[in-house]
């Protein structure tokens, strides 16, 4: 990754900070359709914090930044007690999705709606792949129901980080907000 200035650097932190802090807010309201269904509710909220990845990502864009936020996301996710039943697995199962989060901003070009959308459903199903792989370990339908629940908030989250992103930007752009 080439040198980063102290801007970019306080992007990137400020996304994967309200990256955690989304998957926080948004894990209980979540956890009320997940518990219904008998799979984990991880799957149902990290499409909102992968947005911020996502945008962070967008605002910083150098091939390596996705993974850095996922890596530093998951230090302090274990750090902070907030990686569940994964513990230390969570290095893994939080600097995947933005690996692939970094690779698939490498291979798209344009940069519209279905980009957002396609990138946050590709890294939430990575994340739920691995999660799965690594501590889960369901099958047949509950994996199904998952990885859809999870592609789903990958969706949500695609959204979100698109009209987000699209605010943030212009506010960066023009100095900050005007008094």
């Amino acid at each position: 990754m080439k040198k980063l200035s102290a801007r970019q650097i306080t992007l990137m932190a400020f996304c994967l900070l309200l990256g955690l802090c989304a998957k926080k807010i948004v894990s209980p309201v979540t956890n009320v359709l997940t518990d219904f269904f008998r799979i984990p509710g991880g799957s149902a909220a990290v499409g909102f914090s992968l947005a911020f990845l996502v945008i962070g990502r967008e605002l910083v864009p150098v091939m390596g930044a996705g993974t850095a936020m996922g890596f530093v996301q998951a230090l302090l996710a274990i750090a902070l007690g907030f990686s569940g039943y994964q513990g230390p697995l969570a290095l893994v199962t939080y600097t995947l999705p933005g690996l692939v989060i970094d690779l698939t901003a490498w291979g798209m070009k344009k940069r519209g709606l279905l980009y957002f959308i396609l990138v946050s459903v590709l890294a939430c199903q990575a994340s739920a792949l691995m999660s799965n792989l690594l501590v889960f370990h369901l099958s047949g339908v509950a994996l199904l129901l998952w990885q859809l629940v999870a592609a789903c908030s990958g969706v949500v989250g695609g959204a979100c980080a698109h009209i987000l992103y699209g605010r943030m930007a212009k506010i960066i752009k023009s100095g900050g907000p005007k008094q």
